[in-house]
């Protein structure tokens, strides 16, 4: 399945060009910050659920939940129902998913680090 707006896999850039980031002090917040944009950007979210929560409770919501990407196993597609739209935190790791109203239904955790890429999602409510 093709993406909207890709968020890159940057675990997988690693292998192709080691090092990216030497001599480049600000380079891990940047990628992170890069991240979070195209995190909010696209339209996916993240393949982990943080228990006690399931795939179910984001259905249950009006969310529509796609296959995993084959290319980035992190991430799925991912319909939102309408007026719903993804909005970043004040913190690079830390986005939300908010209803028609501006209420936070979703905290989405994305770390974009090469060396420890990793996202969920879970529930705002709790």
């Amino acid at each position: 399945m093709t993406r909207r707006i890709s968020i890159t896999n940057t675990t997988a850039q690693m292998e192709k060009y080691p090092n990216p980031f030497a001599g480049l002090p600000s380079a891990i917040e940047a990628s992170e910050s890069m991240g979070q944009h195209q995190l909010v950007a696209s339209s996916d979210l993240p393949v982990k659920v943080q228990s006690p929560e399931t795939d179910e409770t984001f259905k249950a919501m009006g969310i529509s939940l796609g296959q995993p990407y084959e290319d980035d196993p992190l991430f799925r597609p991912a319909k939102l129902p309408l007026g719903w739209r993804r909005e970043p935190s004040d913190h690079s790791m830390w986005s939300y998913v908010v209803d028609e109203t501006g209420e936070k239904r979703i905290a989405i955790f994305y770390k974009a680090a090469f060396y420890d890429r990793r996202a969920f999602m879970r529930s705002a409510s709790r």
